[in-house]
């Protein structure tokens, strides 16, 4: 039953990263492509495929055969899932009568647009399935192997986030490099969203897995820092390759720390940012050089810690000592 259940959530988390495929390119479409007025392109048929595979891959296999009822077949973790790809079709629909009226959005309008918005968030809840799956049986997940799907839907959530916020991703426009001061305070928010980008799918993991599974991080970082380089033709490399050294290093503290499980979030909140960030600014250092003082980034740094703390800490399982044995007098 564990093997079948690992292999269904591996087939649900791989058939993901098709549609997360086509929301890239078609990302890409939208940035390279101004002409484009048509809903019907290349890249809108591999998202949309991609849809028809991965919503294809949360129906159980009972009920294809139709051998059980609809409420009995249906595993843990997979109803929002399904409810997310009947959002999906509704949502495409309304896509492309939205294209059809209204024509083809380009840049910021295009990641606002409500309809996609509400793509979005669909997408979000089918590609989660994996993840909501292993935390339902969390409790059989003992092997390295079992966690591989839930790690992969970790990846394509965070991808599709990341998507949607890149116009304030720091791996796209590297505000640390810029010299502007009015640029300054934006780019420092910028690093304050990543930082809940890339902190939040280790928390649930660390909440609801009862541990980070190794590779976590890693994933969650490639997620946020690689895919969006297709908007500017990976125009600074290093700006988004250099953060994996850090996100390794985070998996190996955050593996450390797990001797005291209960520390876990504060520990993984801490250490993602404080060796994320670092690895970042010097690869955009090596690169292009830093228009930030030292006092600005290194205090950019120090907050995105900060930040990530403060959310790890939220989750902190106090125990509580005033609790009375039964045996004491009340």
């Amino acid at each position: 039953m564990i093997n079948v259940a690992r292999r269904r959530d591996l087939a649900v988390a791989l058939a993901g990263l098709w549609p997360v495929g086509g929301l890239y390119l078609d990302g890409w479409a939208h940035t390279h492509v101004p002409a484009l007025e048509t809903f019907f392109t290349p890249w809108h048929a591999v998202l949309y495929s991609g849809f028809l595979v991965l919503a294809a891959s949360l129906v159980p296999a009972a009920w294809w055969r139709r051998r059980a009822p609809v409420r009995d077949a249906l595993p843990a973790g997979y109803p929002l899932g399904l409810v997310g790809a009947v959002v999906f079709l509704l949502a495409g629909i309304a896509d492309m009568t939205w294209h059809t009226l209204l024509g083809v959005e380009v840049d910021l309008e295009a990641l606002l647009s409500p309809p996609h918005l509400v793509l979005m968030t669909a997408g979000i809840l089918m590609l989660g399935t994996p993840l909501r799956s292993a935390a339902a049986r969390r409790a059989s997940l003992t092997g390295p192997l079992d966690h591989v799907p839930a790690i992969v839907s970790a990846f394509s959530v965070t991808a599709v986030a990341a998507f949607f916020l890149e116009y304030l991703s720091p791996f796209l426009d590297v505000p640390v490099a810029g010299t502007d001061p009015g640029g300054q305070a934006p780019g420092v928010g910028e690093y304050l969203v990543t930082t809940v980008l890339l902190v939040v799918p280790v928390l649930y993991a660390s909440t609801r897995l009862g541990r980070v599974p190794p590779g976590t991080i890693a994933a969650v970082a490639v997620a946020a820092a690689v895919p969006v380089g297709i908007f500017n033709d990976f125009g600074l490399p290093a700006g988004q390759l250099w953060v994996l050294p850090g996100a390794v290093a985070a998996e190996v503290i955050v593996w450390w720390a797990g001797r005291r499980a209960r520390l876990v979030p504060l520990v993984a909140g801490l250490a993602v940012p404080s060796l994320v960030w670092p690895l970042h600014i010097a690869g955009v250092a090596a690169a292009t050089g830093l228009g930030w003082s030292v006092e600005l980034w290194g205090g950019t740094i120090v907050l995105c810690a900060l930040a990530g703390a403060g959310l790890g800490g939220l989750l902190v399982q106090v125990p509580d000592d005033r609790q009375v044995p039964e045996d004491r007098p009340r």
